[in-house]
């Protein structure tokens, strides 16, 4: 069984890459099992990749590095229930040193559990071309510390979202990239597109990816202060959606929430729902840099427009810079309003916050 770990900054396309990998696996014939990361309770992710048909268990509460106990847990869970071929591990996206207190504890502590057979790590081509630059990131410089050291430690570098700039300006990050990450193999991706997925799965598959691989060298205090600017918010509500004229609120709540946390500059990590009617699901994303423009908006109405009538759960998850106060009220304040003026019935079944707290990884191997 192969154990394929995967990084990177919040919003870099992680999940839609693991999505698009495991479908490409499993018409190989092979069973993937997929573990998600993250700061809260109930993930979106995970229910994502379930409503997919995929094996999905998850690690909840902070980081594999910090829970490297609960990682091996839920990979003799998975191996045991599901007995998959490969499984993708996706950790949460402001987690640095993975190498030294994930991929080497796995191999070297735990090779029991599996072949832990490559790490990639995922970037958005936008922020990358900013940092190589020198140009102002969306974000403090001790989160800026965080998406740096995470690239610098990758084996296999995805430059993604690469339908977002021309050619050219991809093909000169591409270059500054190769110039300053020589430890890595380069490669730039669109993650939809299940032809340019393929490349980066037969990669894996096929080649020796982690050999001898050093520990990074990084500032754990400075790594904490990164972390400890961000808030974690997990909330989870039903709505009685009975009707096209709800549906049509219930888009708009979601875009509402998207433009007031956009408007205070908050939107440096991940906002993400998850919407399930009885037969439908519908994940949405806002990463970094993401417009909330016409056509964000017009796809929003569009995906909701699909749910089935009745009762709706949604999921939001949000691990953005800023205090759990304010971002709880950001969210509880539309939901709430909005509900109330559309005589929408709608019920909080239960809301996480938590603001991360110092790195304490279980194994750190030099």
């Amino acid at each position: 069984m192969k154990i394929h770990m995967v990084g990177g900054f919040l919003g870099s396309g992680k999940t839609t890459a693991i999505s698009q990998a495991a479908k490409i696996l499993v018409q190989q014939k092979k069973r993937v099992g997929i573990i998600t990361n993250d700061q809260g309770k109930h993930l979106v992710d995970t229910a994502f990749f379930r409503a997919q048909d995929f094996p999905a268990l998850e690690v909840t509460g902070g980081c594999f590095c910090c829970n490297f106990n609960d990682l091996g847990d839920q990979i003799e869970k998975i191996a045991k229930d599901y007995n998959p071929d490969v499984i993708f591990a996706e950790s949460v996206g402001s987690c640095a040193d993975i190498v030294a207190t994930v991929v080497k504890p796995l191999r070297e502590i735990r090779s029991d559990l599996g072949e832990a057979a490559s790490y990639t790590v995922f970037t958005d081509v936008r922020l990358l071309e900013r940092y190589l630059l020198g140009e102002e990131m969306p974000f403090s410089e001790d989160v800026t510390y965080i998406f740096a050291k995470q690239i610098e430690e990758a084996s296999i570098l995805i430059i993604n979202k690469i339908d977002l700039l021309d050619a050219q300006r991809v093909s000169r990050v591409v270059e500054m990239a190769a110039g300053r990450y020589p430890q890595a193999v380069i490669r730039q991706q669109n993650s939809l597109d299940e032809k340019e997925v393929r490349q980066w799965v037969d990669f894996i598959e096929t080649k020796e990816m982690l050999p001898n691989l050093p520990s990074l060298e990084i500032d754990y205090d400075r790594y904490a202060r990164g972390e400890q600017n961000m808030a974690w918010i997990d909330s989870h509500y039903i709505l009685e959606i009975d009707d096209a004229v709800k549906r049509d609120i219930l888009a708009e709540i979601i875009i509402d929430i998207s433009q007031a946390v956009d408007h205070e500059r908050r939107i440096a990590g991940h906002l993400k729902f998850h919407v399930q009617s009885d037969k439908k699901n519908v994940k949405i994303s806002i990463p970094t840099m993401q417009d909330i423009d016409d056509a964000f908006k017009a796809d929003v109405h569009h995906d909701i427009a699909t749910l089935d009538r009745g009762d709706v759960e949604i999921w939001i998850n949000a691990l953005l810079v800023g205090t759990v106060e304010r971002l709880e009220n950001i969210i509880n304040e539309i939901m709430f309003a909005k509900t109330a003026q559309s005589l929408i019935k709608m019920k909080e079944l239960e809301s996480f916050t938590r603001t991360p707290g110092y790195p304490k990884p279980t194994y750190r191997i030099q």
